[in-house]
């Protein structure tokens, strides 16, 4: 899998950089499934959150861009 990685020139502190990363949302909803919560991951507008890992039922297909 490719990692989609945020552009250089977003300012953020290393730590948010981690917690924005695509490879997060992928461990976020890995823990979700474990869990029993089937998960997906959709690509946002927002610099501060760009991947927002949300309950598959509650994803409008239409609106889902990225899975994981």
């Amino acid at each position: 899998m490719t990692e989609l990685t945020m552009p250089d020139d977003t300012s953020l502190s290393p730590l948010r950089r981690t917690l924005c990363s695509h490879a997060n949302a992928i461990r976020v909803a890995r823990w979700m499934r474990r869990d029993g919560i089937d998960a997906a991951i959709v690509a946002t507008d927002d610099p501060l959150q760009p991947w927002r890992v949300i309950e598959a039922t509650a994803a409008n297909h239409q609106d889902t861009r990225a899975c994981a």
